[in-house]
């Protein structure tokens, strides 16, 4: 087993026997002074891998939650996965991403949603799901008569059978895109942002855990399209309004006129 690290990414060449977990984690503690958020284990170069060696990864998650921090393991071949279902605790909480580009970019979004509030503002919750462009514009000019200071969600929905710190490109390479439309929108008004991203399994789930979670004085949501997700965000409807644990601003998108 060779043992290569550069910047963010610890690379394994060979043969995974035995649990290389001690090997690796010094190199892996002075990488997370340089890259806080998380670090990479490519495994696109292994050749071999057992059960004993499984638990290298199992060793891993199990330390860098101590770290606050993350792991995603990259490029496992297709004969690694199948060793690596047999060893359920790794399994069920691995996060894999196909390539060593599409875990950084993951990564990358958790570095852009890591500032936290420090201003002691009140905090307006805007739920970007839905018609989430109108909750935006609702929010910003909520915000701007009070100057409240705005925390901007997405929701990213990861699959019951997926760990849920598992990459996912696409979902959040769209998150990306509407965490910064909204700043944008709020950059113009002149105020306090703050962008965050929850994993979640469901919309229904999510909305409460943000409210819950964040305690802002009031949450925006705009629920106005007729689909899956539209029809989950009615259903937190009872929950939360016959016991709002906030001022609950539900919006709907006027439609349009001929």
């Amino acid at each position: 087993m060779i043992i290569e690290t550069r910047r963010d990414v610890i690379t394994l060449r060979g043969s995974l026997t035995d649990n290389q977990w001690p090997a690796i984690q010094a190199a892996a503690k002075i990488m997370l002074e340089e890259y806080p958020r998380g670090i990479i284990i490519d495994c696109s170069h292994l050749t071999e891998i057992t059960e004993a060696g499984a638990r290298t990864f199992l060793e891993a998650m199990r330390w860098i939650q101590k770290c606050d921090a993350k792991i995603i393991v990259a490029g496992l071949p297709e004969s690694a996965f199948q060793v690596i279902r047999q060893v359920r605790a790794v399994a069920s909480q691995l996060p894999t991403a196909p390539t060593v580009e599409d875990a950084r970019l993951s990564l990358g979004l958790e570095e852009l949603t890591a500032r936290t509030s420090g201003r002691g503002l009140n905090v307006i919750a805007v739920l970007l799901i839905g018609d989430w462009q109108e909750a935006i514009d609702v929010a910003c000019k909520i915000a701007d008569r009070r100057r409240d200071e705005i925390h901007f969600f997405d929701l990213i929905k990861v699959p019951r059978n997926l760990p849920l710190a598992t990459p996912l490109p696409e979902a959040e390479a769209v998150a990306r895109r509407k965490l910064e439309e909204g700043e944008r929108e709020a950059r113009r008004y002149r105020l306090s942002v703050v962008k965050r991203v929850e994993r979640v399994r469901s919309t229904a789930e999510g909305i409460p855990k943000v409210i819950r979670d964040v305690k802002p004085a009031a949450a925006v949501i705009c629920v106005s399209r007729v689909d899956e997700e539209g029809y989950e965000i009615v259903q937190t409807m009872p929950t939360l309004l016959s016991d709002p644990p906030c001022t609950v601003i539900y919006v709907r998108k006027p439609e349009a006129q001929d």
